[in-house]
């Protein structure tokens, strides 16, 4: 390493060291990054565990989780988030659906109404659904559609 190299990464450790508000905003940085990769891995690891309950082997389980996790948007997490704020259904069941869809390949898009009916209906076994459930699932659609956009 020559020196100017040497004086560009001591002067950089300084700078760090002596300015804690530049140190507080890379750390802030860093830490709501490593919470978004844990936050998409809960949920990938909710759906493979659900699979391994039902049954399957827990390298196949891991796989079809990942490559669903892949398949679906970012926002997924947030997604299963605003249904589960509703209080439409609780995570369990949201994950036990997406744990179904992932096993069968399914191409889920939570942020259709549709799909929300019919996860819905699937999950509480009831061909109708209240006035008041359609309603907050139209509002969850809604929400969920802001996040893909």
């Amino acid at each position: 390493m020559n020196r100017q190299n040497m004086l560009r990464i001591t002067l950089f450790i300084s700078v760090l060291a002596f300015n804690p508000a530049v140190a507080q905003t890379l750390n802030q940085r860093t830490l709501s990054a490593i919470e978004t990769q844990e936050q998409k891995t809960t949920l990938g690891s909710d759906i493979s565990k659900r699979l391994i309950e039902k049954g399957l082997e827990k390298e196949a389980a891991e796989r079809l989780s990942q490559n669903f996790m892949e398949t679906h948007s970012e926002s997924l997490e947030k997604m299963v988030e605003n249904i589960v704020s509703s209080g439409i259904a609780s995570h369990e069941e949201v994950v036990a659906y997406l744990g179904e869809e992932a096993l069968f390949r399914k191409d889920t898009d939570l942020s259709k109404y549709d799909v929300l009916v019919h996860m819905l209906t699937h999950l509480k076994k009831q061909t109708k659904l209240g006035k008041e459930t359609l309603a907050a699932l139209q509002k969850v659609a809604f929400q969920n559609r802001l996040l893909k956009a």
